[in-house]
């Protein structure tokens, strides 16, 4: 039962932050409400990987992390897990939490690499080209893995479709 407990919180938690991350890039990454956070993405990673210019042998790192952003957020969540739910529900939730960290900024790195070793499978490429696809057109694909939310938010483009 607590490894049921700890893997509900944990892919329940995981969801939660990538709907957060997918609504933070629209409200934060291309409108200049936090200034920091709206040049170091808006200018910085786009400035980098423009629309002819989306694929590179070496990751480009032009972005200052804002991580710091969802750490106080995801802090204060945490002690409130914590003394409402106890250790096993703070340990997935901060399993969650860094599984969405984790797999949002190694598949948006991967997906701007030539040669990325996951460019054999066919689910990488439709990702790729849905980001690519924000790249091209802003105010459109905002989540970085899970697409679902911009159908929800009305935000999802679909890419051309491509020969694999």
């Amino acid at each position: 039962m607590n490894a049921l407990i700890f893997l509900a919180t944990a892919v329940s938690t995981y969801y939660v932050m990538a709907i957060v991350q997918t609504l933070l890039h629209r409200v934060f990454g291309h409108r200049n409400r936090i200034r920091k956070v709206f040049v170091n993405h808006a200018m910085g990673h786009h400035g980098k990987y423009r629309k002819d210019a989306l694929l590179t042998d070496r990751y480009i790192d032009s972005e200052t992390y804002v991580m710091f952003y969802y750490a106080i957020p995801i802090a204060i969540i945490a002690v409130g897990v914590f003394l409402i739910g106890g250790l096993l529900i703070l340990l997935g939730y901060l399993a969650g939490v860094v599984m969405a960290f984790w797999l949002h900024l190694y598949l948006h790195e991967q997906y701007h690499l030539a040669h990325s070793p996951l460019r054999r499978f066919r689910w990488f490429r439709r990702k790729r080209e849905l980001h690519f696809v924000h790249h091209r057109h802003v105010r459109r694909n905002y989540a970085i893995v899970e697409f679902w939310i911009d159908r929800l938010t009305g935000t999802l483009e679909d890419a051309p479709a491509r020969q694999d």
